[in-house]
């Protein structure tokens, strides 16, 4: 599982290095969310964020954490996405990435695959303060 779960994250990153001298890293959104609820998991945890995210309105996510050490410093991610801008249209896609943790901060670097384009993100997770700081990229 966890060598499909690795060849899974590196297909993604794989058209960032096709394609990275193209990509502009100038025009981001920043936002914060707020940590909405952790909960316990026998691989790592799950963690749901919400907030408001400038252009994409209320946003709801959830990442499947998974520890890939038995210190449970480092590991993997999947999970789910949605937003509702302001005209009240939802849109939803798969997200997954890599975090590593250091005390109570995570440091996560992951992809959505939404219906309008490809999204980088890459968070701050304050998981003490039950804050989420994220800066978000549109690749296509």
């Amino acid at each position: 599982m966890i060598n499909k779960v690795i060849l899974a994250v590196a297909l993604c990153f794989s058209p960032l290095l096709v394609s990275a001298e193209n990509q502009s890293f100038e025009n981001f959104i920043d936002a914060q969310l707020v940590v909405s609820d952790i909960s316990m998991t026998e691989d790592g945890m799950v963690i749901t964020y919400e907030g408001n995210v400038g252009k994409y309105g209320l946003v709801h996510a959830t990442h499947n954490m998974t520890s890939t050490n038995e210190e449970s410093t480092k590991g993997y991610f999947t999970g789910t996405v949605q937003a509702i801008n302001d005209a009240g249209e939802l849109e939803k896609s798969a997200t997954l990435g890599l975090w590593s943790r250091s005390g109570t901060m995570l440091k996560v670097y992951g992809f959505d695959d939404d219906n309008a384009s490809r999204i980088l993100h890459i968070a701050d997770v304050d998981l003490k303060g039950k804050i989420n700081k994220v800066r978000v990229w549109e690749l296509d």
